[in-house]
């Protein structure tokens, strides 16, 4: 299993500074967002954060999200955003996993973006965060199964939301589905182990944040109710050799920025690697 850390939390630094920071903090992998790093490579940014992946040897992921919508405009600039990633894929090889936000205008019919992504992006896998929730889902990216480059990122955060059974928003994506793992008001080791292996491809990247269990707020690992040192339990016991990737967020809805935010990241990272320690 490779620590990452998901870095676009932390604008006080440009992407490639953020890249050598952490590295230098002891993460193993860097995930950025899939829409910065466009802007950054339509900036002419490119041979920089090629140069800053390769000194620091880490791991690149690239975080993404399909269009928001089915509709032409919304179309075509995602596959403007996914030509610039492939150009400079095909010159770096850089990227191990390019996974991707699914929206719920787009979750009835998400065939077509994940074909074009996996026809023009080479020599990464390619992965969809918690989608297949529903049947329709499931069957939609049913002629995916044997291609190995395409798979999961789990959100364990989000999945802790699906379980307790709160979702206010409304959203489809913090909705509790029994085929994953009927609801529970203190879910533990085996609701957990169920969920996971619920998934019919494999997970490739896990996002791990805290919340208060009906709200998306990703906390520090430490500062709330998801019992951290289990979920480091479950992750050894599936024997999880991904990129397991914090997605706590400073400043995103709760207040901490600047060298609050590294220092609680930092304190966080420290954590996480205390708990996977123990046995």
């Amino acid at each position: 299993m490779k620590n990452c850390l998901a870095i676009w939390h932390y604008p006080h630094r440009t992407i490639e500074e953020n890249i050598r920071f952490f590295a230098e903090k002891g993460f193993d992998a860097v995930s950025v967002h899939g829409a910065q790093f466009v802007d950054a490579l339509v900036r002419g940014e490119g041979d920089l954060l090629a140069k800053a992946v390769r000194e620091r040897n880490v791991r690149l992921t690239v975080h993404y999200a399909l269009p928001r919508s089915h509709e032409t405009e919304r179309i075509l600039a995602f596959r403007r955003g996914i030509d610039a990633l492939a150009a400079w894929q095909r010159t770096n090889d850089l990227i191990k996993i390019l996974s991707f936000d699914v929206p719920a205008p787009i979750r009835d019919r998400i065939a077509p973006y994940l074909n074009y992504v996996l026809d023009h992006v080479e020599g990464c896998l390619v992965a969809v965060e918690d989608f297949g929730l529903t049947p329709d889902e499931r069957y939609q990216i049913e002629y995916l199964k044997g291609n190995r480059r395409f798979g999961y990122l789990i959100d364990l955060g989000h999945m802790f939301l699906r379980i307790m059974g709160r979702n206010k928003s409304g959203k489809p994506l913090f909705t509790n589905r029994f085929d994953e793992c009927p609801v529970c008001e203190n879910p533990g080791y085996n609701e957990f182990m169920r969920a996971l292996a619920s998934k019919e491809f494999p997970i490739f990247e896990m996002h791990l944040h805290n919340n208060d269990g009906e709200n998306d707020i990703h906390l520090f690992l430490e500062d709330g109710p998801l019992d951290i040192p289990m979920i480091a339990r479950v992750v050894r016991d599936i024997d999880f050799r991904g990129i397991m990737t914090i997605e706590s967020a400073p400043g995103y809805k709760f207040e901490c920025r600047g060298s609050d935010a590294d220092e609680g990241i930092l304190k966080t990272f420290a954590y996480w690697k205390e708990c996977c320690q123990k046995k």
